[in-house]
Formats: C-alpha cells, sequence, structure tokens
C-alpha cells in the first residue's frame, strides 16, 4: 500500500500499485524542477495514470475563472483600456491563473518530455513509469476536482470534454472526476 499526500488530500492506493509524487522525485527537481509536471504517476499491471489534484473545496467562487476557458471580465477590459492608450504593444494583460485544462495540458507535456528523458538515460526510480510513452500502453489522464457544488457533474463533463480535445494530438483521453475513476486503485481522504 502506498500513501501520497498533495496539500490537504491523502491517496491511499491498494496493493499491487506504484505511485509517486512525481514533482517530489530527485529526477524531476534537479533536471526539470522549472518545468510543473503531474502531481502523481500510478502504476498497476499495464494501467498507467498520470494524476493532476485541483483541490479547490472551500475556494470554488476563487477558482471559477479557471473553470472557463475565456478571459475573465477584467482582463478583456484591462486590453480594451491598453489598446485605447496605445499601449497594446508594451504591455500585456493576462489572466493570474490560466484555464485549468490549458495548465493539465502544460503539466502532461512537461511529464511527458521528463519521463521520455528519464527511458533514455535508464532512471531506475521512474522505470515502472516510462511503459506510460511507449505506443500501444493505455495512459489514463486524470483531473482529480474536488469542487462541492451541486452542478459539479455538468461542470466536469465540460471540463471533460475540453480535455479530451486539448488531448487528441497526444492520442490519449482523460477524466474529470471529484473521486478517484472506476479502474484507478486509490481512495481520497482529507488530511
Amino acid at each position: 500500500m502506498v500513501q501520497l499526500s498533495e496539500g490537504r488530500l491523502r491517496l491511499t492506493f491498494a496493493a499491487g500499485w506504484q505511485a509517486l509524487k512525481f514533482d517530489d522525485t530527485a529526477w524531476h527537481r534537479q533536471r526539470f524542477g522549472h518545468h510543473q509536471a503531474m502531481d502523481i504517476l500510478a502504476v498497476h499491471g499495464d494501467q498507467h495514470w498520470w494524476i493532476e489534484i485541483k483541490d479547490c473545496e472551500g475556494f470554488e467562487q476563487d477558482n471559477r475563472p479557471r473553470m472557463s476557458p475565456g478571459d475573465p471580465q477584467a482582463v478583456v477590459q484591462t486590453r480594451a483600456w491598453l489598446r485605447s492608450q496605445g499601449l497594446a504593444q508594451q504591455v500585456r494583460a493576462a489572466r493570474s491563473k490560466p484555464f485549468i485544462i490549458d495548465e493539465v495540458i502544460e503539466k502532461l507535456r512537461s511529464t511527458l518530455v521528463s519521463v521520455l528523458a528519464a527511458q533514455r538515460q535508464g532512471e531506475a526510480e521512474l522505470q515502472p513509469y516510462v511503459a506510460a510513452c511507449n505506443q500501444g500502453v493505455p495512459l489514463n489522464v486524470v483531473l482529480l476536482l474536488t469542487w462541492n457544488i451541486t452542478d459539479f457533474r455538468r461542470l466536469a463533463q465540460r471540463l471533460q470534454q475540453k480535455l479530451n480535445s486539448a488531448l487528441l494530438p497526444y492520442g490519449l483521453q482523460g477524466l474529470v472526476v471529484n473521486t478517484p475513476p472506476v479502474g484507478l486503485g486509490c481512495q481520497v481522504s482529507r488530511i
């Protein structure tokens, strides 16, 4: 049994699972630490799960702008003001936190590159996880989003649709859930 903590959440993986906090590995910290990465890599047999955790419970209102691909109104207004002042070429206005799916895709890319490099260099700690980069090996990309609202299902469906569109070039599909999906042998609890 493996237990990993991410923020205020603890993931407990069933016997037979291998899992690690990827950004806590020496490999990632020493070579790719300036890049963000998926939070958890887990493997059981030929099942590979890369999990990004966003614990928004209690902070739903603060995180609501991250759930939309469109820029918040304040950014749109600021850009218009910059254009009206002739400053658009010198100053760029951007949202402070990216759309959550864009963030997951950026972390997936960074993790893919890092794991591929680990495979090429024979990094022992990551060997159970490098098969996810091989052709024909299933890789499940999961956004574990704790979001305590009544319309979570609708939000998750919309985000999952955006996630799957973004994953198309990689030949992958993803899941957006607030509890571990069927097949992922772990339980999530609050610390």
